[in-house]
């Protein structure tokens, strides 16, 4: 038995031992990657748990999983022509392992509010592969699809080529996991724009309109870049795998995020129902703008579809399909609709409501006509009492879903927060009882 190998979980915090400059055979690098591995499993599962104290210790995974990426590096050597395939196999499953903590990283941001411990500057290698290419079940097979695939872009030139406006530049197509990565790197980019803005002594927290339009294209880019690849598809039990289908959850929340600020944390990390109903309910108030309509359009699309298949049916069959990102994408477009409707709610509201607006509302109706939760049709569309009454409803709608069948505890914890501040709206009071 090699020694090294024996004593692999004997330095430091339980880690591998640091390799020895003459090995030559990669063991000590395998150890660390293969001991990263499992720390993001541990993470990954601990994440998404009912209890607080669990998630304490996924986050505290965080550092050590990001140190044990850092010190393999974040770039990639480019392999000879005559690389064999096991060697690629090894140094392409390695590059995957860190975009897939880069994003895991940047799905803590989303959920909790937590900056990312990797940053999409310092990510330095090519893009990962086709699901095609890393799926060869042989050799040969694997040279055969190398041959008709183009060859990986370099991350920083494919994240750049998103925000140019010149359409011969953004020619070409990404991998699934490639675009799942780059729609990460983008809520990054909003993430770190908006704290900026939030800073600012000279504005009222908004983007600048350059910021927005830069976005908006790279979005746009993005769009037409998913769309071009061969093996994207909106079905979730697609052979190439739920990837594609999962970064479009993805590109709705970035559209809201963009164009909303969510705010500094909704309190989900808690676990208490009553204190993340309580957040919704004190978050600030939308500011109703001509750019944010695209966003609520984004939202009641989002509801349309469990409405269309049926809200039971999908509350049964939710965690065969979705993804956590789909779940996440879901509560945002909840809110954003919620909240909308709740401004629109307002005696006189600022601005006055445009045509656009009203043909959202009007559908956001109809589609809870189809719902056990339909509103009351005795009143005008555009009364207070009707506005409020979809509000809650949009809420219900939401929580029913996420109530159903689902795999990750935290849906639960969202269903029931929904559900309550339903409630609150309703009433029109907040609740502070069983906070814990």
């Amino acid at each position: 038995m090699n020694p090294q190998r024996s004593g692999s979980i004997s330095g430091p915090l339980g880690l591998p031992p640091e390799p020895e400059p003459a090995d030559s055979t990669h063991s000590g690098a395998d150890d660390l990657m293969q001991t990263a591995q499992a720390l993001f499993l541990l993470m990954a599962m601990a994440t998404w748990a009912k209890h607080k104290k669990i998630l304490r210790e996924a986050l505290a995974l965080q550092s050590v999983l990001a140190t044990l990426v850092r010190d393999d590096g974040l770039k990639n050597k480019p392999l000879s022509e005559d690389a064999s395939w096991e060697e690629w196999i090894r140094a392409e499953t390695i590059k995957r392992t860190k975009f897939i903590v880069f994003c895991f990283f940047n799905l803590h941001c989303i959920v909790y509010n937590i900056p990312s411990l990797i940053l999409s500057s310092e990510l330095k290698m090519t893009l990962p592969c086709s699901a095609a290419e890393f799926k060869a079940p042989t050799a040969a097979k694997w040279r055969e699809v190398r041959k008709r695939v183009p060859p990986e872009p370099d991350f920083q030139i494919a994240f750049h080529r998103l925000f140019s406006r010149g359409a011969r530049n953004t020619t070409g197509w990404n991998s699934s996991l490639g675009n799942y990565a780059l729609i990460h790197a983008l809520i990054q980019h909003i993430f770190f724009v908006r704290q900026i803005t939030r800073c600012r002594c000279d504005g009222d927290g908004d983007l600048s309109p350059d910021d927005v339009s830069a976005l908006e294209q790279a979005l746009r880019n993005w769009q037409l870049g998913w769309k071009r690849n061969p093996e994207s598809s909106l079905d979730p039990m697609d052979p190439n795998g739920p990837v594609a289908f999962n970064s479009t959850a993805l590109l709705r929340l970035a559209y809201i995020r963009l164009n909303i600020d969510i705010g500094p944390g909704r309190a989900l990390d808690t676990r208490d129902p009553i204190q993340i109903a309580n957040s919704f309910r004190e978050s600030r108030a939308i500011k109703r703008t001509p750019k944010l309509v695209r966003a609520v359009l984004h939202s009641a699309h989002a509801l349309s579809i469990p409405v269309k298949i049926g809200i039971r049916l999908v509350a049964r069959t939710q965690t065969f399909v979705w993804s956590i990102q789909h779940s996440l994408c879901s509560l945002e477009c909840a809110f954003l609709l919620s909240k909308w409707l709740e401004a629109l709610s307002l005696p006189h509201p600022e601005p006055e409501v445009s045509d656009d607006e009203r043909r959202i509302c009007s559908l956001v109706k109809t589609m809870l006509d189809e719902t056990e939760f339909a509103v009351r049709s005795d009143l005008p569309l555009e009364s207070p009492v009707t506005l409020k009454q979809l509000s809650a409803s949009v809420l219900r709608v939401w929580a029913r879903i996420f109530k159903g069948a689902q795999t990750w505890a935290i849906v639960d914890v969202i269903g029931t927060s929904l559900n309550i501040y339903a409630d609150m709206l309703e009433t029109g009071e907040s609740l502070t009882r069983g906070i814990h």
